[in-house]
């Protein structure tokens, strides 16, 4: 049999007398009594017995008691209350601190502070493991703090001389930092980018050095002229000014061979490069100017040698053979005998030189007229050559011989 206190609803053994929760007698008029008539007889009389034992004393202490047993529960209420508020109260200010470790964070390394940043988020992250956000800004800032550390050995490479690791050490920064978009990341960024120009410059101040060649040079300034800094700086100049010394030799070069065309070409070359070069701009300029004088003086030589070429072609066509003198004697049998030496006066050889000629008596009638082939056939330009005929009966010592048309042809 189970009995069940009328206050509190404890469960008590059957010969129970006080309740063991609050204390309350355990009276028979308020038992709940299980399992039938019988028993809830027999627990009557163990109720009268145990009356008739306590005697006056528990007539005189009975109302005391069950006021102050009464108060327990209302205790025992507060105190839980005040230990969940309590456990409330702590676990709200542990939130507080943990969001308060968390933008910290954050603030840190948007600074570029990730070790700090790494700390505060340590912290937030034993406070409460399984809170989500903390857990993927601590992998975010732990990422950033390994290339952070790894661009301070590429530092540490280049204050070395090491260039060549260097390089690909920073090469391999940037692969990583490419799948990267968080803000946290720029002050990463920043140093990846003033040491992408710190390992260009070096390599190309290390390059262009030994090059003479333009081509080559313009190369090496095309990647440095995009970087910023003093360093960037100082080498794009020693590179405008190398282009501009060659460029100048090159195109005083071909100017000093009348190739101003090709001057040009090599001067405007280093200007592309070297703008403000005032050595190589006066250089510019004054092979325009010779180059405007030449093509004027070429064009006079050109106008000349036309008019020149075209009085020649004249001549020979028209005077390129000249007689230099004739000879004509008659002999005793009273043939006519006639020898002439002639001049090729063209600019050119001339051949097949056929020459007509009549033969007058010494009244002036005419005795003969002919033809006859000058020797040689092919007469180079300047020299000289000769024909000879014969008329035969003549009889007239004073007959006289006359030139009358030359043919020829240019070779």
């Amino acid at each position: 049999m189970k009995l069940y206190c009328h206050h509190c609803v404890r469960e008590h053994d059957a010969d129970a007398v006080y309740c063991s929760r609050c204390g309350r007698l355990l009276e028979p008029e308020k038992r709940n009594i299980q399992h039938g008539t019988e028993a809830q007889t027999a627990a009557l009389d163990e109720w009268d017995m145990a009356k008739d034992q306590a005697g006056p004393a528990l007539e005189t202490k009975q109302l005391p008691v069950r006021k102050l047993v009464g108060f327990i529960p209302l205790f025992l209420f507060i105190g839980i209350a005040a230990l969940l508020l309590s456990y409330y109260l702590y676990e709200a200010r542990l939130n507080d601190r943990v969001l308060e470790w968390q933008e910290s964070a954050r603030q840190e390394a948007l600074a570029g502070k990730y070790e700090e940043a790494f700390k505060q988020l340590n912290k937030a992250a034993d406070a409460r493991p399984n809170f989500k956000p903390v857990q993927a800004d601590l992998k975010i800032v732990e990422e950033a703090l390994s290339l952070d550390r790894s661009i301070t050995e590429v530092e540490q490479r280049l204050n070395s001389d090491d260039l060549d690791e260097a390089s690909t050490m920073l090469e391999q920064v940037k692969s990583k930092l490419r799948s990267r978009e968080e803000a946290v990341f720029g002050n990463v960024r920043e140093q990846v980018d003033n040491l992408t120009t710190r390992v260009t410059v070096l390599q190309v101040s290390a390059e262009f050095e030994p090059m003479e060649n333009i081509d080559d040079l313009a190369r090496e300034y095309n990647q440095v002229k995009s970087l910023t800094g003093d360093e960037a700086l100082a080498l794009r100049q020693k590179i405008e000014t190398k282009i501009a010394d060659l460029s100048y030799a090159e195109a005083d070069s071909m100017r000093k061979k009348k190739n101003f065309t090709a001057a040009i070409t090599a001067a405007q070359k280093g200007l592309i490069y070297a703008s403000d070069n005032e050595k190589l701009t006066k250089l510019y300029d004054q092979i325009v100017v010779e180059k405007k004088n030449f093509e004027q003086a070429e064009q006079q030589r050109i106008e000349q040698a036309m008019q020149k070429a075209a009085e020649e072609d004249l001549l020979n066509q028209t005077a390129a053979v000249k007689v230099k003198h004739i000879n004509a004697e008659l002999d005793a049998l009273g043939d006519f005998n006639v020898t002439g030496e002639l001049l090729n006066a063209a600019t050119r050889p001339i051949y097949s030189v056929l020459i007509e000629y009549t033969v007058h008596d010494s009244k002036g009638k005419v005795i003969t007229t002919g033809k006859v082939d000058a020797t040689p056939s092919y007469i180079e330009a300047g020299e000289t050559f000769s024909f000879t005929f014969v008329v035969h009966h003549v009889q007239d010592e004073n007959a006289t011989v006359a030139i009358d048309h030359m043919t020829w042809y240019l070779d």
